[in-house]
C-alpha cells in the first residue's frame, strides 16, 4: 500500500471563514482515501451554512459508493441554494481512482500525462442528471487536484514552474496563490500518491 499526502485549502471571497461557501472532506480508511470538494452557489454566511450541511453529509456517508452518495447528496440539499461537487475515491493499494462530479468543479490527475475527469451538468439539490462514475489509474508520484471554480480551470503546469513541487500542503498553497480568483470563494484539495 502506497503512502499518500493530502491537503485541503479554502478561502472566502469576503475574508471571514464563516462566509465561505466552499467546503471539503478528506477521509483515509483501510486502503482507501475519499475526497469530496463542495462549492455552494453564491457566497457569504448563507452559502457557508449550506456548505456546513453538505460537509456533514459527506462525512457521514463517505463509505457509500460514489454514485449513491451523489444521489443522497442531491436529496440532502433540496430546498437550499444548491451546490456543485466532486467526489473521488483512491485505492491506495492499486492506484485506482473513481470519480463522480456534478457541475463546474474540476478534478485533474497530473503524472506522465494529464487526466481530466468530466463532471455531469447540474446543480446538486436543484436539477441533477444520473451520476456517472469514471475511473482512472494513478501511479506513484502522481498528483490529483480538485478545485472549485474560484481557481483558474485551464492552465499548463509548464508555465508555472514549481507549481506541483513539494508536499500536498505546498502544492495547494501554490495553486491558490497563483491560480485563485479574488472574485469568488476558492478551494482545492491536493493528493500526492506515493513518491
Amino acid at each position: 500500500m502506497f503512502e499518500i499526502d493530502t491537503h485541503l485549502l479554502k478561502r472566502s471571497k469576503t475574508g471571514p471563514e464563516d462566509e465561505c461557501g466552499d467546503a471539503g472532506v478528506i477521509r483515509v480508511y483501510d486502503d482507501q482515501c475519499f475526497l469530496g470538494l463542495i462549492d455552494v452557489l453564491g457566497h457569504g454566511r448563507e452559502a457557508h451554512e449550506v456548505a456546513v450541511m453538505a460537509e456533514d453529509y459527506l462525512v457521514e456517508n463517505h463509505l457509500l459508493d460514489l454514485a449513491g452518495m451523489m444521489e443522497g447528496f442531491h436529496e440532502c440539499l433540496k430546498g437550499t441554494r444548491g451546490a456543485v461537487a466532486a467526489l473521488c475515491r483512491l485505492n491506495r493499494t492499486n492506484g485506482e481512482i473513481r470519480f463522480v462530479g456534478t457541475g463546474n468543479i474540476t478534478a485533474k490527475l497530473y503524472g506522465m500525462s494529464t487526466v481530466s475527469f468530466v463532471s455531469r451538468d447540474g446543480v446538486i439539490g436543484y436539477k441533477m442528471g444520473v451520476p456517472k462514475e469514471q475511473r482512472s489509474q494513478a501511479y506513484p508520484g502522481d498528483i490529483l487536484i480538485l478545485t472549485s471554480d474560484g481557481v483558474k480551470e485551464h492552465f499548463d503546469p509548464v508555465f508555472y514552474p514549481g507549481l506541483l513541487d513539494g508536499s500536498a500542503r505546498k502544492i495547494a498553497g501554490n495553486v491558490m496563490d497563483q491560480l485563485g480568483k479574488r472574485s469568488d470563494d476558492a478551494s482545492c484539495i491536493v493528493l500526492r500518491y506515493g513518491r
